[in-house]
């Protein structure tokens, strides 16, 4: 069975393995639109999507929403600063995106969602391949050795940190 889903992404290079998994993936029917980080978001909330890559930035404190994947975009060792310009997000954020939902979604589409993400992971050089002809090396060297996919636990944990340490500082910023 083919599942439909509606899914907005920013197009960047740190999201292309991604995009590539869902666009592969032989039981989901993506319908997939490549946004900016902005126009994702508003997307999502606006109900033209049911999933979205977000910045986390974007995510924290987004109401009616929930993080949906075992997938994310994360530096490998300190954050990169190409991830902060991509993602918005500030320096010391664990996590420069993750794919989020509006409440509601089958279990059977997210599973689906859960397997295209990991064929496009696993296969980093033919989502490459698939935008151009010779890719360069240095975009395959920076996806495969510089980005963590994988939102385990760990990350989860420090992401709500950031969040908490986040909600505060805008507390202070705005006291009235």
């Amino acid at each position: 069975m083919v599942i439909p889903v509606k899914i907005a992404a920013a197009s960047t290079l740190s999201a292309v393995p991604l995009v590539y998994g869902l666009r592969s993936a032989a039981n989901l029917e993506a319908e997939i639109t490549l946004l900016s980080r902005e126009d994702s978001l508003d997307a999502l909330i606006g109900g033209t999507v049911d999933i979205a890559l977000l910045s986390a930035d974007q995510v924290c404190g987004l109401a009616g929403v929930k993080i949906v994947s075992d997938f994310c975009i994360a530096p490998v060792k300190g954050f990169e600063g190409a991830l902060t310009q991509e993602w918005g997000v500030g320096l010391e954020a664990p996590v420069a995106a993750v794919w989020v939902a509006r409440e509601g979604l089958s279990p059977e589409v997210l599973d689906a969602f859960e397997v295209a993400l990991t064929l496009g992971v696993e296969r980093i050089y033919e989502s490459l391949m698939a935008l151009a002809e010779c890719p360069r090396i240095e975009d395959y060297t920076f996806l495969s050795t510089q980005i963590d996919y994988l939102f385990d636990a760990k990350k989860h944990k420090a992401l709500e940190a950031y969040w908490k340490r986040l909600k505060k500082a805008t507390a202070h910023a705005n006291p009235g």
